[in-house]
């Protein structure tokens, strides 16, 4: 088990940390693309993942060109994400609710800095009842520059009144770890189904395998 100082604040991540919610994006791009007449590839849409909309209209673009319709690829994977969570229900990770009640016993503030829309962002915390338990919830529309830029870590440290080097950010893809270490909070990652180099987990003070385990690390 690593012995760190306790923050005052833990920033986290949504999709793929929180809401396993990945999965069902991957696929819904993939679909989205089919439809259009392009192959998506699952190394193209994992390299989207966490990033956000600036960044990952520009990755489509330098893929699939001027001809593809990025607004219609966009619509359609919110079509088929919708349909699947209001069937299905929206997913969470593993040892989420332990790890904010982790928190919350040793009175360690917590916050939401996502890539996704506040209005889409709220929509799914609340599906799994836990928008209420978090002091902030920031969306990737709140600022001027997304992941893996740092402005949305800091705006959320700022928006707790917590200076970054007592905060923890928890990340599972490249581009927040990267505005993690841009921003100069601690982070601890937690990867998903997007691979992760070598350079990348080095980036953190620890990698874990879910939030039980990050909640394991808290005492």
């Amino acid at each position: 088990m690593i012995n760190f100082k306790l923050p005052k604040l833990v920033i986290f991540d949504m999709d793929g940390t929180m809401l396993d919610t990945e999965p069902t994006s991957l696929a819904a791009m993939i679909r989205a693309g089919k439809e259009m007449g392009y192959e998506i590839t699952q190394e193209v849409g994992e390299s989207l993942m966490g990033k956000s909309i600036v960044w990952c209209k520009r990755i489509l673009r330098e893929q699939y060109g001027e001809g593809f319709d990025i607004e219609k690829a966009l619509r359609l994977h919110k079509v088929y994400t919708r349909a699947f969570y209001e069937k299905n229900g929206i997913p969470t990770k593993a040892g989420l609710y332990p790890m904010l009640d982790k928190l919350e016993s040793l009175g360690i503030k917590k916050c939401v800095a996502t890539s996704t829309a506040k209005e889409s962002a709220m929509r799914k915390l609340e599906s799994v009842n836990i928008a209420h338990r978090f002091e902030v919830i920031i969306g990737g529309d709140e600022v001027k520059n997304g992941k893996p830029a740092p402005d949305i870590f800091l705006k959320a440290a700022e928006s707790c009144n917590t200076a970054p080097e007592d905060c923890v950010i928890l990340e599972d893809t490249e581009a927040g770890a990267l505005g993690a270490t841009a921003a100069g909070i601690r982070l601890i990652l937690i990867p998903d189904i997007a691979p992760l180099n070598e350079e990348i987990r080095a980036k953190a003070f620890a990698l874990c395998t879910d939030l039980n385990e990050v909640a394991e690390m808290f005492i």
